[in-house]
């Protein structure tokens, strides 16, 4: 009788284990679930407002005006549309006085 409660005690606790592992990975899944996509947003807004983001974009539009002044037509219109893309996108500040007057000029 005494070995049967033992192995009783050893299967309940076996089962008391799987049950908080279980538990624990759905809670691990709903914490997820639910907090990830709010941290992400976080994360999304600090590198759009950081300063290596700005400068990457203030780099990457210059490139833009000086092809801008060697493109015929069709090349100004499609560096038109990838510049007024990168700028409308930016909601962090003003970009240097340069970057701002090219994309008015091309507006």
């Amino acid at each position: 009788m005494k070995i049967f409660a033992c192995i009783g005690i050893v299967i309940l606790a076996l089962a008391g284990v799987a049950a908080l592992s279980v538990g624990g990975s759905g809670l691990n899944y709903w914490l997820n679930k639910t907090f990830a996509p709010l941290n992400e947003q976080v994360r999304h807004d600090t590198f759009e407002c950081s300063q290596s983001h700005t400068d990457g974009l203030v780099h990457e539009i210059r490139d833009y005006r000086d092809q801008y002044g060697n493109a015929d037509a069709a090349g100004k219109t499609v560096l038109r549309q990838r510049v007024m893309q990168d700028f409308n996108s930016y909601t962090c500040g003003d970009l240097p006085s340069d970057v701002q007057s090219f994309v008015n000029s091309i507006r």
